[in-house]
């Protein structure tokens, strides 16, 4: 039996720009979001603060929320479900701007155009204090701070690959090393202004899940230069390896389930489907709400899916 994975910590700039996925192999093997940085993340830990959550979705017995998380880099879009009533619970209780720590799974969804867009499926979110909000921002720039470090050491470093890195863990190394394959040419030197605005959060001097505003001041004297937030380019030189083929049987029920998406689509004024409705409509066929979002999470993964709005499904 496998452990949980371990909730990383990051700030939104970084997890912003994580547009690099990992799949596991098998029904229950867990996928990966690489970040720039060397993160590999299936879980992580995040805190800001937190926007007055929105429903998504037209089922008020089967409510979708989502809000944002704000840190002084930037926002992260999180959400709850159905499948996660104690965050959906808490969420829904948000209705000012609140301090907040969120510990969730991460979500990729890539749109026709091939662009990615994380968000993190809350499974538990609490709200806190403001000094601790700085507490775990101050966790999330050490553990970045580490990672910039290791990227660097790297980048010098003449060994071959698989070498270990003294005072780095070697799942540190290895997710850095391949972080490096996955984002060639992204400057990582543009993350360091974001982590001293973070900083000066963490101290009291900025306002907590405020940027800096300095920056923007044109003609105003400045400590060092504003650097521009880091940009992601993807260049492959060979392409991922395909998934495992499905089975005749998993084939059979994935066209099942596509079925279901179409009808439900072809009914709504909006020509979407609504995820609660979907998986409603998937149990009076037996297929369970745990397997059903199994089975959502493979179709989106292959392409044949799409959720350009959360809660919001169409055949791609």
């Amino acid at each position: 039996m496998t452990g949980r994975e371990t909730a990383w910590r990051v700030l939104a700039q970084e997890f912003g720009a994580s547009v690099e996925e990992e799949k596991g192999v098998g029904d229950r093997a867990a996928s990966y979001l690489i970040s720039p940085l060397g993160a590999r993340m299936n879980r992580v830990l995040v805190s800001g603060v937190l926007s007055q959550a929105e429903a998504v979705g037209r089922d008020p017995e089967n409510p979708f929320f989502r809000a944002k998380l704000t840190d002084p880099t930037g926002t992260i879009s999180v959400t709850a479900g159905g499948f996660q009533p104690r965050a959906l619970a808490a969420l829904r209780t948000v209705t000012v701007p609140t301090p907040a720590v969120v510990v969730g799974k991460v979500h990729l969804f890539r749109g026709r155009d091939g662009a990615g867009y994380a968000s993190v499926r809350a499974e538990a979110i609490r709200p806190v204090s403001a000094e601790e909000v700085r507490g775990h921002l101050a966790d999330a720039v050490e553990q970045t701070s580490q990672r910039l470090r290791l990227m660097a050491t790297l980048a010098d470093d003449i060994r071959g690959a698989n070498t270990p890195v003294p005072g780095f863990p070697a799942l540190w190394v290895r997710s850095a090393q391949e972080a490096r394959q996955r984002y060639p040419n992204v400057d990582r030197r543009g993350y360091q202004p974001l982590l001293r605005a973070t900083l000066r959060t963490v101290s009291g001097e900025l306002a907590l899940g405020l940027p800096d505003p300095a920056p923007m001041l044109s003609g105003t004297p400045q400590d060092e230069p504003a650097a521009p937030p880091p940009a992601v380019r993807i260049t492959r030189t060979t392409p991922p390896p395909p998934p495992g083929l499905p089975s005749a049987a998993e084939r059979a029920e994935e066209s099942a389930f596509l079925d279901v998406i179409d009808q439900l689509a072809d009914k709504s004024a909006d020509g979407y489907a609504d995820l609660n409705e979907v998986v409603r409509a998937a149990a009076r066929t037996g297929v369970t709400a745990q397997r059903a979002e199994e089975l959502l999470g493979r179709l989106e993964e292959s392409g044949a899916v799409e959720e350009p709005v959360v809660g919001k499904l169409r055949r791609s």
